[in-house]
């Protein structure tokens, strides 16, 4: 060690000092290790404090961090230095651990290995490696209890296991089988499904003269990994066996020269081996690169990437020459820049563009920024490259070169983004492609977002479903598995859920699609977790579940950018930065551009501003990494914030601000639902109350009836709910069975919310009963009742502040009392005269009030019921009417309110007011589609006449013939809200072709 302070993890914790060893506590020990994870690094308070206390214990907090940190400090430094502490500092917002260069073992074991990757002689190399394997001393962090130190340790480990590889690889470039074939089986039986090193220990066999035995090793690996996993040998291993069996000359041993010469520089290791060694028969050679390697050639074809590639080759036609591929773990960057450039090496040298070809740098294995430059130098076999003249002197062998240079998994190397773009400026014919999760941030880079592939809509057709992108991947790579692999009819949409669960995300689909050797499409679906738990052997270990692709960009975060992406798994949907800064706090932006930059959260920008959203295998993820403490937290404080954006949004629906918030809830429901079932969990009912009453309109509005009267009935059923939410769930609930036609269910919840009202003096939850009760009774034929109570809310209603629901309430009520006078002038009896005429004023003044608000809601009821009065004597008028109102529900989503106005519409036209049949055919279409969506009819208070809409159909259907009649039923029932409104209002100059189900604007 050459600081005054040692520590050494790679074993037993031990800390060497000036005074000599220095004996820790387990308290004081633990701390150490969480500091030294993340030596160099500021390391919060809180993040210490979780480490220390995993189990929230009575100590954990910050004061309690500090104490030991200063007992520690003394331990470390026993006579503090006159210019303050220098190995244990205090940096906001917590301490960091500063240690000499070697003084940390794991860090001098790194360092070891990166420099023996980088040797061009294996004797050197060799040299290395076993000095960085005589640093271990045991299993590290042995005696560090806490899961942030057996993550550390994993790792560790399997740096261990790579360092034991390489040592393998090396002893056989250098001509010592024999020892590693003394060495080996010990390792192949501790290790039984290491095929690497399973195919060391054969090619060691194999050239120490013992053939026979080289086979049984090969015949025994394929045995185990047949019977316990049901996979044959990988293809590095099937072709060493294939070269055995013809006893290829590319398996004999290197010549003797060179073994003497490598022996004489490096003794044996006698550490055990445990990596995965190759030599040159088993897949990857330890020699000096004479020439440049050609570009691997993947063995499975492109799927879904052909706009990718498209717009990729217009940059680079248009001169763009650092292109970064960014995007999520395992979405195909690598892949798709690979295909980019073998086809622009193809295509490129006869036009001299790229004359001198692609070269791939894969850096995944890089752990040190200072080593990109020598990478790229070692891929251009320019041999041995180091130190401050590193950058130079590649530069000087592109300068003349007409190269593209692919520089694969970059994202935890970004301090090299500098070197990489004075690359690009100084090389004139060097055109630089990155895949990286996040972006290089320097002058001249365009990046290009590599999204998942396209999922099949909802609701789509077998075919369509087979023909996305995301299905052709899954197909393609069963078929791999299963060659005779198909999907039976009921197992399209099975296939298009799976897909849609795993986001299309490329890697997902690879991983899920291996286990239908197993697995049935709907087995599959059910067990997705354990089905991306393992994936193909000849890809790096970060990859080959989409658990270790997301640790690997989990790693790559600091300690306060970690926290907010595992409480970012309590949200269910997207979400906007005011949002999440009422969750998190005012500061959080800079935590979240940095889980943007690294792929793991998504932005979109729309209307109301960017929007931010995780792909469900990431968010699933997140969640898993929350503790439960962490995890009630985070859901309060979701939960908090989105029952004031509710409690905002309420007030907006009733005002001329309705349709900017109905559609910006419809995208936060998601995670309002979230809200309400975590406060339910959590016992909490008032806030799930509060969330279920400042939803109910929405969910009237936009049909979300099932989902409306779920999440009331869940809150009705918490104990201790105050009165004032209790009357509210109440009344929530009244609407949603309403709206789905229950409506003596309704009349028995709002009867019950209104002895609740009047016994707690709630006037606005009674005038809300008042209204509900009124509107009951005139669905049931009751119309004198209607017109007593409606008449009674209205009273309440007009009594009510101006900030409550009266005045909305007061507009409401008007259109209803006309409603029912309406009811009562027909039925013809007691208080019947004139009650026509009464009605009308009522929907003019309730028309009035609602313009005047900006209450598209009422509004579109009043014109409703204008249109049915006006139709017998003056059609025209009604029209105008109805066309309003159409618009105005397609503005707010309203499908059920759309049916109505559209049926009302045909009932017109086939009384002589349309002359073409078809177009009202295809309306009529279009209305059940309407209805259909939203499961109900919703508005049981419009006076509709069924028996006029049976006539005018059979009208149609009489002028048109059945077969014409059905088909323009399936066109209307086809087309989009946004060409239904068209072709209700404009006429069918302005019919489109059909292109999806009747479907809300987003």
């Amino acid at each position: 060690m050459t600081s005054a302070v040692g520590v050494r993890v790679l074993g037993p914790l031990e800390v060497v000092t000036t005074a000599g060893p220095a004996p820790l506590g387990g308290s004081l020990r633990t701390l150490l290790a969480a500091l030294a994870v993340d030596a160099g690094r500021v390391v919060a308070a809180d993040t210490l404090a979780e480490r220390l206390w995993e189990d929230g214990g009575l100590d954990a907090g910050a004061s309690t961090v500090h104490s030991y940190v200063s007992r520690l400090r003394r331990r470390l430094e026993p006579q503090r230095p006159p210019s303050g502490w220098q190995v244990l500092q205090t940096r906001a917002p917590g301490y960091r651990l500063v240690l000499e260069e070697g003084a940390l073992d794991a860090e001098e074991f790194r360092r070891l290995l990166t420099l023996a990757r980088g040797r061009t002689d294996p004797a050197a190399a060799r040299d290395d490696v076993a000095r960085a394997l005589s640093l271990w001393r045991g299993p590290a962090y042995a005696d560090v209890p806490g899961d942030f130190a057996r993550a550390e340790a994993a790792r560790l480990h399997e740096q261990r296991l790579e360092a034991e590889e390489l040592a393998a690889e090396l002893d056989l470039a250098l001509g010592r089988h024999r020892q590693v074939a003394g060495r080996l089986p010990a390792l192949v039986a501790a290790e039984p499904f290491r095929e690497g090193l399973r195919a060391a220990l054969v090619l060691a066999l194999y050239r120490a003269d013992r053939q026979a035995d080289a086979l049984r090793c090969y015949e025994e690996g394929r045995r185990l990994l047949a019977d316990a996993l049901g996979v044959d040998p990988g293809p590095q291993l099937r072709r060493l066996h294939e070269l055995l069996l013809r006893q290829d000359p590319e398996l004999d041993a290197p010549a003797p020269a060179t073994a003497v010469a490598g022996a004489a520089a490096a003794p044996p290791s006698t550490e055990p081996s445990t990596g995965s060694p190759t030599g040159s028969p088993t897949g990857r050679s330890t020699a000096p690169a004479s020439r440049r390697p050609a570009l691997p050639t993947p063995p499975t074809a492109l799927l879904g990437r052909t706009d990718d590639l498209a717009r990729l080759h217009r940059l680079l036609d248009d001169g763009a020459r650092l292109v970064t591929l960014t995007g999520t773990g395992g979405v195909g960057k690598t892949r798709l820049a690979l295909a980019l450039a073998a086809a622009r090496e193809a295509g490129d040298r006869a036009a001299a563009r790229f004359a001198d070809g692609a070269v791939l740098v894969p850096l995944a294995t890089l752990d040190d920024a200072a080593d990109v430059v020598p990478a790229v130098a070692r891929a251009l076999g320019v041999g041995a490259v180091e130190g401050p003249g590193a950058r130079d002197a590649v530069a000087a062998h592109l300068h003349p070169l007409h190269l593209l240079l692919v520089l694969d998994n970059f994202e935890h190397l970004l301090d090299a983004a500098v070197d990489v773009a004075e690359l690009v400026r100084t090389c004139p014919h060097l055109v630089v492609v990155v895949t990286s999760r996040a972006p290089l941030r320097v002058a001249g880079e365009v990046e290009h977002r590599v999204e998942p592939l396209a999922l099949p809509p909802a609701g789509a057709g077998a075919d369509e479903v087979l023909s996305s992108a995301a299905v052709t991947l899954f197909c393609d790579r069963a078929r791999d598995v299963v060659p005779g692999f198909r999907l039976g009819e009921d197992e399209v949409r099975v296939v298009a859920d799976v897909c849609t669960a795993l986001a299309g995300i490329p890697l997902a689909l690879e991983l899920a699609a291996a286990r239908v050797r197993v697995l049935g499409p709907r087995d599959l679906l059910a067990r997705l977790d354990e089905a991306l738990s393992g994936g193909r052997r000849d890809l790096p270990e970060r990859q080959r579940t989409m658990q270790a692709t997301l640790d690997w960009s989990y790693g790559l975060l600091d300690a306060p950018a970690r926290g907010l992406f595992r409480r970012l798994g309590v949200f269910s949907g997207s979400w906007t930065l005011p949002v999440l800064e009422a969750v998190e706090g005012p500061a959080v932006l800079p935590l979240l551009e940095a889980l943007v930059e690294q792929s793991l959260v998504r932005v979109e920008h729309g209307e109301d501003g960017a929007r931010f959203s995780m792909l469900e295998p990431t968010r699933q993820h997140a969640q898993r990494l929350l503790g439960d403490t962490e995890r009630a937290q985070a859901q309060a404080a979701h939960a908090a914030a989105h029952l004031a954006l509710a409690e905002e949004a309420y007030g907006g629906y009733q005002r001329d601000a309705q349709v900017g918030w109905l559609r910006r809830i419809e995208r936060a429901h998601a995670d309002l639902l979230a809200a309400v079932d975590a406060a339910c969990a959590a016992g909490d009912g008032e806030t799930a109350g509060r969330l279920v009453w400042a939803m109910w309109l929405f969910w009237w509005m936009h049909g979300h009836l099932a989902v409306g009267r779920r999440a009331c009935a869940a809150v009705q059923r918490l104990p201790g709910l105050p009165d004032r939410v209790r009357v509210r769930v109440d009344l929530a609930l009244g609407a949603m069975l309403f709206a789905q036609g229950e409506h003596e269910h309704a009349e028995e919840v709002w009867d019950r919310a209104r002895r609740l009202a009047v016994a707690t003096g709630d006037d606005e939850a009674l005038a809300h009963t008042a209204a509900g009760t009124g509107i009951t009774a005139l669905a049931r034929g009751d119309a004198a009742t209607a017109v007593e109570r409606l008449r009674a809310a209205l009273g309440l209603a007009a009594a009510l502040p101006a900030g409550s629901d009266g005045p909305w309430l007061e507009a409401l009520g008007h259109v209803w009392t006309g409603t029912a006078l309406t009811a009562l002038g027909r039925d013809g009896g007691e208080g019947a005269a004139g009650a026509g005429g009464r009605a009308r004023e009522h929907f003019e003044t309730g028309l009035a009030l609602a313009r005047r608000r900006g209450d598209r809601l009422t509004t579109f009821v009043a014109l409703y019921n204008l249109a049915q009065a006006e139709a017998p004597h003056d059609a025209p008028a009604a029209e105008r009417r109805l066309h309003e109102g159409i618009e105005l529900s397609a503005q707010i989503g309203d499908l059920a309110n759309l049916s109505h106005f559209l049926d009302a519409l045909v009932v017109l036209g086939a009384a002589g007011v349309d002359r073409d049949p078809e177009r009202l055919a295809v309306l009529l279409g279009a209305a059940r589609a309407a209805r259909d969506t939203v499961g109900a009819d919703v508005y049981g208070f419009y006076l509709r006449d069924d028996a006029q809409l049976e006539a005018a159909r059979s009208r149609l259907r009489h002028r048109l013939g059945g077969q014409r009649f059905a088909e323009a039923l399936a066109a209307g029932h086809a087309l989009p809200v946004e060409a239904v409104v068209r072709l209700a209002v404009h006429g069918p100059g302005t019919l489109t072709a059909p292109a999806a189900p009747a479907t809300p604007p987003s």
